[in-house]
């Protein structure tokens, strides 16, 4: 692990039962004032509710001046971003 990065790892469902915990993670890491690396590529199951976080929690570091990486994001997570017609927030710029 890079001390200039945080890393979050996501599993293969990212569904509104993980949530709450993902937001304390989230907030922790904006806290530490470090790049946040976001690994999405084994993401199979996503949900409006995780979405809905990722897309406020982007806004919210940059907002702050913070980096954030999209790593990999996983087909299934692309797909459900287009889907809910969400702008590509994860997409590098």
């Amino acid at each position: 692990m890079n001390d200039m990065i945080n890393d979050i790892e996501f599993g293969e469902s990212l569904s509104i039962a993980q949530v709450g915990e993902l937001y304390v993670q989230l907030l922790t890491s904006i806290a530490d004032e470090k790049a946040i690396n976001l690994d999405l590529s084994q993401i199979e199951r996503v949900d409006t509710a995780a979405i809905q976080l990722l897309y406020s929690f982007q806004r919210d570091a940059v907002a702050q001046g913070l980096v954030i990486i999209w790593s990999n994001p996983s087909k299934v997570f692309c797909d459900a971003v287009d889907i809910l017609d969400v702008p590509a927030f994860y997409r590098e710029r």
